[in-house]
């Protein structure tokens, strides 16, 4: 059974991330944003102010041309703004505007009510366990990815 546990933990993340997406996205459906759009304004929330448009792909996970529709959206919708990065006019920074920063404050809340009704009984040491075994996973497969 144990050389089955590294099978059944990798099996395990892709419908484990998909039931996250769509149970975050039911949380986040008073806010009116798609989860597409909510990711940004999160991430920007959580990172700061002035995160450059190419670190937040990266985060996200996207290729920075695939953000820029998403991020047009979210000025549109007054969430946030690009500026031109402090030393590099090549370069967008992204700022959150007032509103983006109110529903980022609410996503937030929605999002740890979420976690606390899926998570908040299970046990802490099983929880720690959990993110470092994930932390572990990651490393690993970006290094072996990376070719290192």
């Amino acid at each position: 059974m144990t050389q089955d546990l590294p099978y059944a933990l990798t099996v395990a993340l892709q419908p484990t991330r998909q039931a996250w997406q769509q149970a975050a996205g039911a949380a986040l459906a008073g806010t009116g944003l798609s989860v597409t759009l909510a990711t940004p304004v999160l991430l920007v929330s959580r990172m700061g102010d002035g995160i450059s448009q190419q670190a937040l792909a990266e985060k996200i996970g996207v290729h920075p041309a695939a953000l820029v529709r998403t991020l047009d959206q979210a000025e549109q919708a007054q969430l946030l703004e690009r500026r031109v990065a402090p030393g590099n006019r090549r370069q967008r920074a992204i700022y959150l505007l007032p509103e983006g920063q109110r529903v980022a404050a609410e996503m937030e809340r929605s999002l740890r009510a979420l976690r606390t009704e899926l998570l908040g009984d299970v046990p802490p040491e099983d929880l720690e366990t959990a993110v470092r075994v994930l932390q572990t996973l990651e490393e690993r497969a970006r290094r072996l990815a990376e070719g290192e």
